[in-house]
């Protein structure tokens, strides 16, 4: 595991070529120690066959055999016997030895610039290898630095192979990661505010009609009055509690801390149960409600939150359709996705108030219902995106809206 590093095989990859040059030169240093000895060898020799010659010429051939072909142990021995006389053996220091005390300075200088030079080589090897992971500590501390206080830096290599490039890979994926949840914190942070202040907003005028109510009870007043007073009060407070409930309901499933069931939903069943709340309204304005569809259609989702958005969408189809109307539900599934139509034949929506229809707290500016606090639709939406679905209205004035409700088949489904 440990030799299988991109880095560790780097660095062995130009220790062995270090190591070959330095074979190589190892060699050619002793070649050239080999030189400078026979130089000195031949000079020596040249001037022991000049000096006896001179003094007897008649031993020139036994002398240049001698040189020439080698030594025999005649000669070692007679010449040992001879030489041990004036001390020189075996034993003798290089600095007496006339030969060696000649070439030992050059011998020496060789061999330090043969260190020298394998120092130099080594010395660069460490340095290459040490400067390529500096330069990747290097890029790898500025990318954190810069990521740190918010700037965009380009970490070099991101695909290098090796431990630094799996690091750079780790350190990337980690950053963004931070990135993500420190965006994610200030997506809540403005949602919060939103929130805070869409809430307060819509409690200020009930809150104002409240207090001037109140003060108004203190007078001395009619009893009809003050029971018309309190009846106000009364529906105040409803629409109030109402708001809250929704508002908070609607932070919840827009924050995504509600975990939605995963369950088969039969579509009559959801159908029925979402239109429990709107049957007085319906019978009220004799409202003609039809409701067709295969009794065996079915997805998978959460049947409690999705008849919330159901609900909703119902309600609002109901509360702007006129007496005498007629409210459709139909519903349908395929192996792709399953379908449901709410088409009612209210006063229908403007074409500039469809792209706006599921924001929350927006009012038409041609509806006629006055006390709309604009949540509803709002609050289905992200109910039914929540479970892998998708909503849509197709609508022209006073001919009614028609909304489209889509849970999109899984592979688990």
């Amino acid at each position: 595991m440990f030799l299988s590093n991109v880095e560790i095989k780097s660095f062995i990859r130009n220790y062995i070529g270090l190591f070959i040059i330095t074979i190589m030169l190892s060699l050619g240093i002793s070649f050239i120690s080999a030189n400078i000895i026979k130089d000195k060898i031949v000079e020596n020799n040249q001037a022991m066959v000049g000096a006896i010659v001179s003094q007897n010429p008649n031993l020139e051939s036994d002398i240049i055999g001698v040189i020439t072909q080698g030594k025999s142990k005649d000669n070692i021995s007679l010449g040992k016997e001879v030489l041990s006389k004036y001390n020189y053996d075996k034993n003798i220091s290089l600095r007496n030895e006339p030969i060696i005390s000649e070439i030992i300075k050059e011998l020496f200088s060789v061999n330090t610039l043969f260190i020298a030079i394998i120092f130099i080589l080594i010395f660069i090897l460490v340095m290459y290898c040490f400067k390529n992971i500096y330069s990747d500590i290097k890029d790898m501390t500025n990318y954190v630095y810069n990521s740190s206080e918010g700037r965009d830096f380009e970490i070099k290599n991101k695909n290098q192979e090796g431990q630094i490039g799996l690091l750079k890979t780790e350190l990337l994926k980690m950053t963004n990661i931070l990135k993500e949840k420190v965006d994610l914190l200030n997506k809540e942070k403005i949602f919060l505010n939103d929130n805070i202040s869409d809430i307060s907003h819509q409690l200020k005028t009930p809150m104002t009609s409240l207090i001037i109510l109140n003060d108004l009870m203190y007078g001395e007043i009619p009893k009809e009055t003050k029971i018309e007073f309190l009846d106000k009060i009364k529906s105040q407070l409803n629409r109030m509690e109402w708001l809250i409930k929704s508002m908070l309901k609607l932070s919840k499933v827009e924050a995504k801390v509600i975990d939605f069931k995963c369950e088969k939903v039969n579509i009559k069943e959801l159908v029925i149960r979402a239109l429990q709340p709107s049957l007085i309204p319906i019978e009220l304005k004799n409202i003609e409600l039809s409701i067709s569809g295969e009794d065996s259609a079915t997805y998978n989702g959460d049947i409690d939150w999705s008849s919330e958005a159901l609900v909703n969408i119902i309600k609002n189809c109901v509360e702007h359709t006129p007496q005498n109307g007629s409210l459709k539900i139909n519903y349908e599934e395929n192996p792709l996705y399953c379908e449901i139509i709410i088409k009612d034949s209210g006063e229908g929506i403007d074409k500039k108030d469809l792209p706006h229809i599921f924001k929350r707290f927006y009012k038409g500016k041609s509806s006629s219902k006055e006390d709309s606090v604009g949540i509803g639709l709002a609050m289905a939406k992200s109910i039914i995106e929540s479970q892998n679905g998708d909503i849509y209205v197709e609508s022209e004035k006073s001919k009614g809206a028609e909304f489209h409700i889509v849970f999109h088949k899984t592979y688990s489904d």
